[in-house]
This record gives C-alpha cells, sequence and structure tokens, in this order.
C-alpha cells in the first residue's frame, strides 16, 4: 500500500514525527511517497522513501492541524486520492488520527479497514458588475466575507436560487459547507451539522439587526452575495486562504462543487462524540483533565 505525506513543519519540528511515522510504513510492509518539495529536508536520507506523485497513492496524510488538511485537500484535490490526518494541532475536527494511535491506525488502513466519505465543496466565482470573472475557487469548508480593517459595517444583499432574501448588514456572512459547520460558522452562531449532508450554510457574521439566524440551503441551490455599501473595501476568502479585497457592486456565486474531497474513516469516534470532546459548553478545546 502506497501512503502519501503532506506534512505541516511548523507542527512536525524537524519531521520527527513524520520520520516516525514513515518507518512504522516500511515496517508494516507499506511505501511511503514523498512530494518533491521534501528533497531538502531530512526525510530525503530514509532510504524506503520514494519521491513521486501522490496521483499514485492509495492513502494521503496529512500531518499537522485542521488547516493542514484544509491546505493538502486544496493542493492535492485533482488526484482523487483518500486524505486522512494525523492531529499534531489542538481542535483537530479533521484530522482523525492520534498520535498515539498512530500504528493502529496503518494497520486499519493497511488491512482496509477504513470507508470513505465524499465531503461536498463550494464552487466560488467572483464578479464584477459588468459580469466579468475577477477570481474562481473552491473550498472544503467555507467562503467568508468581512469588512475591512476598520469598525464600520459591510452592507450585503443576499440572494438564493436568484431570489432576493433579504440585505445582511454587519462583519460580513459566512457560506460553509457540512464540513465546516464546526469551524467559523459554529463560532458565528451556526448550527452543528453532521459532515455528509448535502446542504450548505448562509450564517452573517454579527449583523446589525434583531435578526440573527443561519439559512440552511440545500446543495443543489445557487447563492448570491452583491456587495453594497462600505466605507473600506470587504475581503472575500476560502478555507482562510489569500484575502481578496471587494468592490462596490461586485457578485459572488457560490454552488456546490462537481469535485468532492474523498475523506479515508477508520471510525475511531463518530462526528458527534467528536463535537463533544472538542468544543465543550464551557469553551474549551479539551475535555475535563486533558491538556
Amino acid at each position: 500500500m502506497r501512503f502519501g505525506f503532506a506534512i505541516n513543519e511548523e507542527k512536525d519540528i524537524d519531521f520527527s514525527f513524520s520520520s516516525y511515522a514513515a518507518d512504522v510504513i516500511h515496517r508494516k510492509g507499506g511505501t511511503v511517497v514523498l512530494d518533491e518539495i521534501y528533497k531538502d529536508t531530512p526525510l530525503k536520507d530514509l532510504p524506503y522513501v520514494e519521491f513521486g506523485s501522490y496521483a499514485d497513492c492509495d492513502i494521503l496524510i496529512s500531518f499537522g492541524g485542521d488547516g493542514t488538511f484544509l491546505r493538502t485537500a486544496h493542493k492535492h484535490l485533482k488526484t482523487r486520492t483518500p486524505i486522512i490526518g494525523v492531529n499534531l494541532g489542538s481542535i483537530g475536527f479533521m484530522t482523525e488520527i492520534h498520535k498515539d494511535s498512530f500504528e493502529d491506525a496503518i494497520d486499519r488502513l493497511i488491512d482496509g479497514k477504513y470507508t470513505l466519505e465524499m465531503r461536498s465543496q463550494l464552487d466560488v466565482t467572483l464578479m464584477d458588475e459588468n459580469g466579468q470573472v475577477k477570481e474562481h475557487g473552491l473550498c472544503l469548508n467555507d467562503c467568508v466575507i468581512a469588512r475591512g480593517l476598520n469598525m464600520h459595517v459591510v452592507t450585503l444583499d443576499l440572494l438564493i436560487d436568484h431570489d432576493y432574501v433579504e440585505r445582511l448588514s454587519g462583519d460580513g456572512v459566512i457560506l460553509s459547507t457540512a464540513t465546516g459547520s464546526t469551524a467559523y460558522c459554529l463560532a458565528a452562531g451556526g448550527p452543528i451539522v453532521q459532515p455528509e449532508l448535502d446542504i450548505f450554510m448562509v450564517t452573517p457574521i454579527c449583523p446589525h439587526t434583531l435578526h440573527n439566524r443561519t439559512y440552511i440551503v440545500s446543495g443543489d441551490s445557487t447563492m448570491e452575495i452583491i456587495i453594497e455599501k462600505f466605507s473600506e473595501p470587504p475581503i472575500i476568502s476560502l478555507d482562510g486562504r489569500d484575502n481578496i479585497e471587494l468592490s462596490y457592486h461586485d457578485r459572488i456565486l457560490i454552488r456546490k462543487s462537481d469535485e468532492d474531497v474523498v475523506v479515508a474513516k477508520l471510525g475511531y469516534k463518530n462526528f458527534y462524540q467528536t463535537v463533544r470532546q472538542k468544543i465543550r459548553a464551557r469553551g474549551s478545546f479539551y475535555e475535563d483533565g486533558e491538556k
């Protein structure tokens, strides 16, 4: 079985854990495949690793936190290789494997004791007021449209399936997938949603109104945001990547992408166990007694 590695160097200092992981996989009869970007790292000295394409791998492992998982999913989407994450961060909703259970996880993967989930993404197109495309991208968690650096509100028009819904005035809006329900959407008061559901959510950020509710939208719907009033240009960001400055009357079309992210699941914990352990009502990221 061939395993690709995508490593967050800030979380895996000196590549110590990924070196250990490569040794485990080698001992269990698997093959470790590395991208060319790791040729100048300590991993190059391991005699049993190969450098090549992740398209030829059976599993792609991300080492880091949820941000690493998202970047891996975005960068290697075209390979269609199932992704699973090792949690070297703090929260880790997407990273199912704990460091202490890595060897067991590899045993399960090699033995085929895992399932595949298809996670919906958002397809986001940014256009100017004349309909010319300015930017296009995909996101697995969320598309965030937010006010600029000053404290003035931004005003946005929301349309769903080409029908006008309302004018949103506040800090912005989050358009999220079911996978992204436990990310920024949750912090803004949105619902907790099972990640395999085919729905999307529209959640205002600190709206300047008595109405503050999330819209639940069918997976085959089209959402549209039109930029109206602002004193400083608002920004748009996909999964926390590059902030892009927006202009007056820019239009953002958001719909379900044709390209799902393939996620490998070992079933260590179900979704609601993860929610309970990762986000407690008291505001901690950790279970009682866990550091």
